[in-house]
């Protein structure tokens, strides 16, 4: 029988439109699977809503900004208490104080995404490889599951890129002498 993979995502105030880019890039895996994106309700939730949706999930991903915020500390705290599998993902140029406590108080270490494009790469990485269950507990046919090694491949590869990507003088550039400029 195939299972649901369920996936609760967590954000603080300042990465609420990071949810979609997340619904975004799973919906784009190239494989048909049941997956289901919770999240905290939106207006005033209640710690019972909040352990309900994270009790029984398969992933936690939880998007930390410049400040740690309500609801987001209790989404933290519960999914750690629950023993939930935590992804903690930031994108804090400017972290508050109390946010970088938190951070420093994280029992996993942290991965910095810089855009969308950043966070829905290693989200689809992440999900592709947890689809890719040694028991196969969500049903995926042989044909999907070669399109998902495919798919690994390629962002594995795409990140491999990304990391040697040169920066300064090694990206080139255009150096100018001052005296040559006035000559002209």
């Amino acid at each position: 029988m195939t299972e649901t993979l369920r996936i609760f995502v967590g954000a603080t105030l300042d990465l609420e439109a990071e949810r979609g880019v997340i619904g975004k890039a799973i919906a784009e895996l190239p494989v048909q699977a049941s997956i289901e994106i919770r999240r905290t309700p939106p207006l005033l939730p209640t710690h019972e809503e909040i352990f309900e949706r994270i009790a029984n999930c398969d992933r936690v991903y939880f998007l930390l900004g410049n400040d740690i915020t309500a609801p987001a500390g209790l989404e933290w705290e519960t999914a750690w208490r629950l023993e939930r599998a935590v992804l903690p993902l930031r994108r804090s140029p400017r972290p508050t104080p109390a946010a970088q406590e938190f951070q420093r108080l994280s029992p996993r270490p942290w991965l910095d995404f810089r855009s969308a494009t950043d966070l829905a790469r290693i989200v689809s990485l992440d999900v592709a490889q947890l689809l890719k269950h040694p028991a196969n507990r969500y049903g995926l046919t042989v044909p999907e599951l070669e399109r998902l090694e495919v798919y690994i491949r390629r962002l594995g590869q795409l990140q491999a890129t990304l990391d040697k990507e040169p920066s300064g003088a090694e990206g080139g550039g255009i150096l100018l002498d001052s005296r040559q400029r006035r000559d002209e």
